[in-house]
């Protein structure tokens, strides 16, 4: 991954510590690194690393953005420092998946309001914007973006940051 592939840009919530399982029993194969999106996992007890195609309505529980690198070990829990999130005011900024999608402003506003997920490609998180828009399914929406760096800025839905798991949107 590269270190704050995601960032927090606009109004993030409170810094929060939250509960990370051992790498042997969560299977993660790495610490979780500052700029890497988390959700709670399992029992709630615990949060991970997004998967590609998350953040989705009724399946997630987005946290937030980890603000330092997690301190679980493959044998002991830790904690990583979260910044947390505001539904429909905080702005997260990350690339796009496809540079060349937005490489000027009419392309770039092709994909305004579009809801959208987080690509994860060899552990680099960027913003998936060859996606369909969903918003019963996606929980992110982009609002704008930077021709030149080939960034997307999103809003976080209310209902990937509410616990609404195992509910649908119909």
């Amino acid at each position: 991954m590269s270190l704050d592939d995601i960032k927090v840009v606009k109004n993030p919530g409170t810094a929060y510590k939250y509960n990370v399982s051992d790498r042997d029993t969560s299977s993660a194969s790495a610490t979780i690194k500052a700029g890497e999106p988390v959700k709670t996992y399992s029992t709630n007890e615990f949060v991970v690393i997004i998967a590609d195609g998350d953040p989705e309505i009724s399946t997630d529980q987005f946290i937030g953005v980890a603000r330092k690198e997690s301190t679980e070990t493959a044998t002991a829990d830790g904690k990583v420092e979260v910044v947390t999130l505001i539904p429909m005011s905080t702005v997260l900024r990350g690339k796009a998946t496809t540079a060349g999608n937005i490489d000027t402003a009419s392309e770039l506003l092709a994909y305004l309001n579009d809801w959208v997920t987080f690509d994860v490609t060899s552990s680099v998180f960027t913003i998936d914007e060859n996606e369909t828009t969903d918003p019963n399914v996606h929980g992110l929406m982009i609002i704008g973006g930077d021709t030149t760096d080939k960034t997307l800025d999103v809003f976080v839905h209310p209902l990937v940051i509410a616990s609404l798991v195992g509910q649908t949107m119909d």
